[in-house]
Order: C-alpha cells, then structure tokens, then sequence
C-alpha cells in the first residue's frame, strides 16, 4: 500500500495501522458480547461500542430505539468545512448459535486458529463494527476534512430490521449522500465483490384444504389428505414456479431470482385423524425491477393451473411480505473509491454484483432515499448462520483500512 495522499488520508492511514492488532481485538470483544436475534437485546453489545466510540475521541453519539432493549447508536464524525455525508453502517445483531453440539469452539470465545477467526458473527458482522468503530476514529484523528461521515450501528437487523433500520428510516434519522453496509462480501472468497444490488425478499405460505376425519375410515368414505395434496403441490412449486415468474434479466443477476418452496412445513392433527389442513411457506429472493403486485399474480397464476389440473387440490395463497430489490447506480463516486481501496489495501479490484440476500439497504435507499451499497465486508456468506463461523483474522484490520481510506477519499474528493 502506497504513503502517498492529502494530510488527511495520511493521518487515517498512520492511525489505522497503528490499531491494527486493536481493531482486531476489539473484533474479539464483541463476538463475546451475545447479541443473538431472537431473543433480541442489542444493549451490552452497544454499550461496547458506545465506550469504545468514547475512548477513541468519537463523542457525538446518539443512542436510540423503541425500547430499552434494542438500540440503535449513530456516530458522527463532522469535518471541518461543508461537504458531502458518507454513512458507514452494520448491525449489532447476531443470529443464534443454533445446535450447540455442531460446533467445536464456544461460539462466544472467539479463537484465533491458522489466521482465521472463528466465533459466533465473526463475519456477519461484528468485524465489520468493530472496523467501522476504528474508520470513524481515524477520520476523527484526522480532523480536518470536508463534510462529514456518519457510522449507523443498527439492532434486529437477522429478524427483519423492525426496531433497526426500518424504524429509524421511517422515523426520518437516516439522511447522507449514500451509505455502504459492511455485510460479508465473499462467496468463493472473501472481498470478492462489492455488491451493488441487495436482492429483495417476497414471503408467502400456501393453505391446503383436504377432509379431517377418522383416519380408519379413509379406505371406504372418500376424502382429500391434504399433507399428500400439499406434497405433491410444493414438488410440482419446485419445478415449476420459477417460469411462472415476470422479470427483465439482470447483468448482475444472472441467475435470476431464487425460489425456495418449503422452508417450512406444517400438516395434520395427530395419529387417528385424517389430515385436513395442511400449509407450507416459500422464500423468493427476488432482482431489480421485479414488483410484488406481478408476483402475486404469477404465484396466483400458478396455483390457479395447478388446482385446475388437480380438482381434489383446493389451495389459498397467504401473502405475507415483499421487500424489494435495491440499486445503487455503478457510477456513484463511493463505488470507485472502494475499488481505488480495494486495489491499495488487498491488491486486487473486487467485481460488482448482487449481494444473494437481503440486507438492511431496502430501508436506507427506498425508505430513507439514501443510495445504498448493499454489501462490501470482510467474511464470507456462506460461512454466516452456520456452526463454527469464521473468517481470515487480517479482515478486520483490512476493513477498518477500506473503509477509512474510501471514506475521506470520498469526502476529500466530493466536497
């Protein structure tokens, strides 16, 4: 990595690797502060931040919230003259550890093996906090700069971001230029891509309806099993469904959207009785441009021929939810500057593409109007929700150098 830039820059790199083995550490300090969602309770986990915040000369730090319970802190670091605002962001939540006997470390005693670091939201995403933590401490160091940054430390973020993002995009707190959330960016490997889309969500069940009655008569009064009615719906959902679907091609999305059928599954009473209910949800992942009036229209569409070519078939579409899919145009400035990071700190110029997921992006750019990039972090997602998470131990020294660089390069160069 090169020595050269403004004063500035020069100051947030001298203060970042001078805290590189602390940033690290700090990684370690939240892994083993549980954040598990469900239950839900962010407070000890931002009451780290908060003090870390403090030690490092970041003072102006709001705490906010519907309760107690589950806080949300904005950071602010103001420059010295009018510019443009960057806002950091990356949640404080974790999901739970799940199966305890799967994993082989205790999921909240973070570990450092081979230059990995294993622990329960290791790359999903409290390295990311904790780099974002220190960026924000550098530019601080740093002082004088133009405009300002703000870091966006969100709760509830892996149960639906309703008392995160979403709460406080609708409670009119999130305004800036643009944002870039910290989620794990790797697939195959990590910093693999910065994520320009984050792919939308579209949650469904589908009731089936059949005859409950004794099952020991099934075989001389004519009924309708509806747990055998939805088996055979949701095998002909999982080869079907995904051509009933409305939607333009995407450069980014080049798989298209993602059906998942039976995420889960519920049928029956008990032994004895003929099944006269059963219902099973679906997962869409959904691409840009796709809008949830059309898709309830082709699952409908679906349904529709399915019970017409199956009459003993009598299926109800419950529609929960769709949150769509998020685009931030690869012009905007802050894209580049990743790259131009990315290539200083790591060597290498990370692709743009889709995140797979859903991020908390949806609430900062449709809600809020503040354009998002989706997903640019240490980590790897499919390391995420499962037993034994973990990353390489130098991303999180590696993201605090990203995001700071990009960070006062972006306001340097907007202002």
């Amino acid at each position: 990595m090169t020595g050269s830039g403004t004063n500035a820059e020069l100051a947030v790199r001298g203060f970042l690797a001078a805290n590189e083995s602390e940033v690290l550490e700090f990684a370690r300090e939240l892994i083993a502060t549980p954040s598990p969602n469900p239950p839900g309770d962010e407070r000890a986990v931002a009451d780290l931040v908060s003090a870390r915040l403090a030690r490092l000369g970041v003072t102006a730090v709001e705490r906010m919230g519907v309760n107690e319970e589950r806080p949300n802190l904005i950071a602010r670091v103001a420059g010295t003259s009018p510019g443009k605002v960057l806002m950091l962001s990356g949640h404080l939540d974790t999901k739970p550890a799940g199966d305890m006997e799967a994993w082989d470390t205790d999921p909240w005693d973070p570990q450092l093996r081979d230059g990995d670091l294993i622990g329960l939201g290791s790359g999903d995403m409290k390295a990311a906090v904790a780099a974002m933590t220190y960026a924000a401490a550098a530019l601080a160091d740093a002082s004088e700069f133009p405009g300002e940054l703000i870091v966006v430390f969100t709760a509830d973020e892996e149960a639906g971001s309703t008392v995160g993002s979403k709460w406080l995009a609708e409670e009119g707190l999130l305004t800036a230029d643009v944002a870039v959330i910290g989620e794990p960016s790797g697939i195959t490997r990590e910093w693999e891509a910065i994520h320009l889309i984050s792919r939308g969500a579209a949650l469904f069940k589908v009731k089936v309806s059949g005859t409950q009655m004794h099952s020991s008569i099934s075989d001389r009064i004519k009924g309708v099993n509806a747990t055998v009615q939805m088996a055979r719906l949701i095998d002909r959902m999982d080869r079907e469904l995904r051509g009933y679907l409305t939607f333009d091609p995407h450069p980014l999305c080049p798989t298209g959207p993602t059906v998942n059928v039976g995420v889960m599954a519920e049928a029956g009473v008990f032994y004895g009785v003929y099944p006269g209910n059963a219902e099973f949800a679906c997962d869409l992942r959904t691409i840009p441009g796709m809008s949830e009036e059309q898709l309830i229209l082709d699952v409908q569409r679906f349904l529709d021929d399915a019970m017409a070519d199956e009459p003993e078939l009598d299926a109800e579409l419950v529609w929960e939810l769709m949150v769509p899919a998020t685009e931030i145009s690869p012009d905007e400035p802050i894209v580049a500057e990743l790259q131009r990071a990315a290539r200083d700190v790591l060597g290498v110029t990370p692709k743009l593409d889709a995140f797979p997921g859903a991020t908390d992006a949806p609430h900062f750019q449709l809600t809020a109007g503040v354009p998002c990039v989706a997903a640019f972090g240490p980590g790897m997602l499919p390391r995420a929700h499962s037993p034994n998470e973990f990353m390489a131990a130098a991303g999180v020294a590696q993201a605090a150098m990203l995001y700071g660089l990009s960070a006062i390069r972006y306001l340097e160069g907007s202002s």
